[in-house]
Parts: C-alpha cells; sequence; structure tokens
C-alpha cells in the first residue's frame, strides 16, 4: 500500500515537473509586463534618430544591425524609371522553380495593367556551395533576369536576413515606388485590388498617427495587411519557442503577418532605417512589428488580406487582395479566373 502511494507521489511529482518546465511556466510567470516596460534594444527612443538619418544627417546613436551579407545579383529594374505604382518583392525559396514560373504568368506580369507601371523581383539566399540547384537558378537568372540572390544560407529562421536585406536592396536601389508589395511564394495575389485599396487608404488622414508627428509627413505612412496581436509561444517543444533571452515582454506589438502586407513608399524607408537600432529577431513578421513600434508606425488591419488559404469561389474572391497557401498550377487557374475569364 505504501509502494503505491509513493508511486503515485511520484507520478504526480514528475507530472508537474513536465508542467513547469516543458509547458513553459516559469518562463510565463516571468515574463515582463508589454504595456508597461516594453524597451526592446535599443532601449532608447529611435525616432528622432531615424529623423536624422531620413533627412540625411549622420546618427547620433550607433546602428546596432546591419547584415553582413552580399547581393550575388542585381537588377536594372529601377535604373531608368522616374516612378513606379508598385515594386512586388517575392520571398522565395531556391527550389521553388515552378512558384516562380507561376507568378510570372498571373501576378507578377509588369505589363498587365495599362497606365501602371509595376515591377517584380525575387528574393533568395543560398545554400552555400554550387549545387545543381544553384546551376538551375543561374539559368534562371540568366533568361529573366528577375533575381536578387543574397550570400546567406537560404533558410526558414533566416527570414528576417532576407526580408531586411530586400528593404535593404528597396532603400538603396528603387526607392522611386508609390507603394511595395512584399509577399511569400505561396500566396495568390491581386495586384488589381492592391492598388485599389492604397489608393482608397490615400484619402485616410495622418493627422493623429505617431508616425507622421515624429516625421513630419504629409505622405501617407501605410503598413498594412493581415493584423495579429497576441502572445510569445513559451513551451519548450514549439518550433515557435520563444525564450526569455529572446523576448521578456508578455505580448507581442501588433504584427502584419508576413505572408503578404504592403507598405507605402515613406514607410519602407523609415522601417529600413529603424531596423539598423533595432536588435535583430528571427521571426520576421514580429521582428517588423517591433520595427514599427519602435519608430511610431502603426500597422493597419486589412480583412482583404487572408493569413489561411480562403476558400476558392469565383464571386467571394472579387475583392481579395491576398490569400495563402496556393500550388503553382492552382494559382495560375485561379488568377486567370479572377483576371481573364
Amino acid at each position: 500500500m505504501r509502494s503505491r502511494k509513493c508511486l503515485q507521489y511520484l507520478v504526480c511529482a514528475c507530472l508537474l515537473v513536465y508542467i513547469y518546465y516543458f509547458l513553459g511556466v516559469s518562463d510565463y510567470m516571468n515574463t515582463k509586463s508589454f504595456e508597461a516596460e516594453f524597451d526592446y534594444p535599443l532601449n532608447i527612443d529611435i525616432k528622432p534618430i531615424v529623423k536624422e538619418v531620413l533627412i540625411g544627417k549622420k546618427p547620433s546613436v550607433l546602428p546596432v544591425n546591419y547584415y553582413p551579407y552580399r547581393y550575388l545579383t542585381n537588377s536594372g529594374k529601377c535604373s531608368t524609371l522616374e516612378k513606379l505604382d508598385l515594386f512586388i518583392v517575392v520571398k522565395s525559396a531556391m527550389d521553388h522553380f515552378d512558384q516562380r514560373d507561376a507568378i510570372r504568368k498571373t501576378y507578377g506580369q509588369e505589363h498587365f495593367m495599362p497606365g501602371r507601371i509595376i515591377k517584380t523581383l525575387f528574393f533568395l539566399g543560398t545554400e552555400g556551395h554550387r549545387t545543381q540547384t544553384q546551376q538551375k537558378i543561374d539559368e534562371e537568372m540568366a533568361q529573366y533576369k528577375d533575381i536578387i540572390q543574397m550570400d546567406f544560407h537560404d533558410a526558414y529562421f533566416n527570414n528576417t536576413i532576407k526580408t531586411m536585406m530586400s528593404f535593404r536592396w528597396l532603400y538603396e536601389h528603387c526607392s522611386i515606388a508609390d507603394h511595395y508589395l512584399f509577399t511569400d511564394d505561396d500566396m495568390y495575389i491581386s495586384v488589381k485590388n492592391l492598388l485599389e485599396y492604397v489608393e482608397e487608404t490615400q484619402s485616410a488622414t495622418n493627422e493623429h498617427d505617431e508616425a507622421s508627428f515624429w516625421y513630419g509627413d504629409k505622405e501617407k505612412i501605410l503598413y498594412a495587411g493581415y493584423m495579429f496581436k497576441s502572445t510569445p509561444q513559451r513551451f519548450r517543444s514549439s518550433k515557435w519557442r520563444v525564450s526569455l533571452d529572446e523576448y521578456r515582454w508578455s505580448k507581442w506589438p501588433a504584427y502584419v503577418t508576413a505572408g503578404a502586407y504592403v507598405v507605402s513608399n515613406r514607410c519602407m524607408k523609415i522601417m529600413y532605417v529603424a531596423s539598423l537600432f533595432v536588435k535583430h529577431f528571427r521571426f520576421d513578421d514580429i521582428y517588423l512589428g517591433i520595427v514599427a513600434k519602435k519608430a511610431g508606425v502603426t500597422p493597419v488591419h486589412s480583412n482583404r488580406f487572408y493569413f489561411y488559404k480562403k476558400k476558392y469561389d469565383k464571386e467571394g474572391f472579387k475583392d481579395v487582395i491576398a490569400s495563402h497557401g496556393y500550388e503553382s498550377e492552382e494559382l495560375v487557374k485561379v488568377w486567370l479566373e479572377q483576371h481573364l475569364i
């Protein structure tokens, strides 16, 4: 009888240890209040520093976040243009040849909308050594001249690097577009609906926007997509676990999911410059949310962006800007039905 009770106590103790350790109870108990104590590094108000850089002054504080990677290819898509309506940045994986071809046949077309100047580029990392995949990419680049490849390892947890290297390329080589769409290569996109949406937002006032107050802009500062307000995942078994060393606060800043989002010209510049003064974080959408929070940029939710795969029907997709989870053949089929039939 005593041995059975001892066994029961042991099982209970093991269960409590499991709950406490593997479910991250200690982490949840030791988080800092987001509302009262948020001070993600740099632990200063970076808005005056961002403003200094934007007006051409040397920043009074040294940057803390500059990725030491090179662009292995480049593009002249902006070299002779005075203005672009939209620049489409597609974050793509190295071996996603079919996805890139499908995008070129659909929303990545640059002459589909008369009177609109639209450009599209794909951004890739590398595998770190010469492979058959790289040889095929070299051939693809020679044929289409629409790929910017960068010398970091192309992996899921390097998406922030890919995103911010894309921002840097735009800031340095193509800062002339009215708006920039960032999208993954498995999204359905309607450029027509996106352009209608951003034109509608132009009439909205910036009067009470913190970024407009700080940077003195009449130009619309837009950072929009499907917005989340959520909390860090602390379970030790989770792919998305975040330790207290990485992020100590109880909530994330409001952020827009990384599958597809749009930023205005001024917002692109503010976010890139601000990122130089905001410590790296491995989830790109959350990192941009942190950067936006630090820079005083307010994310905007649009229910026309879907972070999940919206069930398709012809009428129900007439107002959709973006929907997640499209294979190549399905993307072509749905896009053609929405745009050409």
